[in-house]
């Protein structure tokens, strides 16, 4: 199981991931504009997801947000109550899509059962893998030529050394050769335990370089992501890699990706 919040604080000495994080803590972040935002589910206990896309869904409407909903399910409960869910969150117009942080794996059930509700409701899938796995959730992708999909986490690598670097190099070059699907370049700090230039470039740099400036979207990771530094260094390191880019192609990265992709 992936740890909660508080667990995962304690582990690392970062005790602050575990404590409310506002709009308002977004926004001091940074001072740049912020037109639209993905929310992506963040809960862990049993099925509290339900109820965190309602209140999303509120927070948004009581905010005046323009705010999509990834929002999740558990993929071991019985399809009856798995679907249940699913559609229960289907309610809100803001529900765009769905991520599952942990246990659904490539050609299970549920992964069927999953996959098979959001084709047929032009949703979006945040597909959650690391390098070991692409290659069997490109197989079951295979199966769903409609499905619209997003790469969370730059593929999510599994650690620095050369052996995992080479093992994530690979699984990207696969992503990116076998599928049209969009890559949200973040959580690398979650890997990396630093934000800085020097340490994210040369990631970022390698997905650019083989999925194109069509299939790359900032992703923020937060709070998570301040467990390597902060928002302001994240987006200045960012601003540093992709600012030499064409204008166009820095306007894909930062919004109109994404806006395609979750607001199609």
């Amino acid at each position: 199981m992936v740890p909660g919040p508080q667990g995962l604080g304690e582990a690392i000495g970062v005790p602050g991931l575990y404590a409310d994080f506002s709009l308002e803590d977004y926004r001091q972040g940074t001072d740049r504009p912020v037109d639209a935002f993905v929310h992506v589910s963040a809960t862990t206990k049993p099925r509290a997801y339900v109820e965190e896309t309602a209140w999303v869904d509120r927070f948004a409407e009581e905010h005046d947000l323009d705010l999509a909903i990834v929002a999740t399910v558990d993929p071991t409960l019985e399809r009856t109550e798995l679907l249940a869910d699913l559609e229960t969150q289907a309610a809100t117009v803001r529900l765009r899509g769905l991520r599952v942080l942990d246990g659904l794996e490539p050609g299970s059930p549920a992964a069927d059962l999953v996959l098979g509700w959001l084709q047929e409701r032009g949703l979006v899938f945040d597909l959650v893998t690391s390098p070991p796995a692409m290659r069997s959730w490109l197989s079951e992708l295979e199966r769903y030529p409609e499905l619209r999909v997003v790469l969370e986490h730059t593929g999510w690598p599994v650690g620095t050394d050369d052996d995992a670097r080479t093992g994530w190099e690979g699984a990207m070059r696969d992503f990116a050769s076998s599928t049209p699907h969009l890559c949200k370049l973040s959580g690398l700090g979650m890997t990396t335990m630093d934000l800085s230039v020097p340490t994210l470039r040369p990631w970022l740099e390698f997905a650019i370089e083989h999925l194109g400036w069509d299939r790359v979207a900032f992703g923020s990771n937060l709070p998570i992501e301040t467990m390597a530094g902060t928002h302001g260094q994240l987006l200045a390191t960012l601003d540093e890699v992709v600012g030499s880019a064409a204008k166009e192609d820095r306007a894909r990265f930062w919004g109109q990706n994404a806006a395609r992709t979750y607001w199609a």
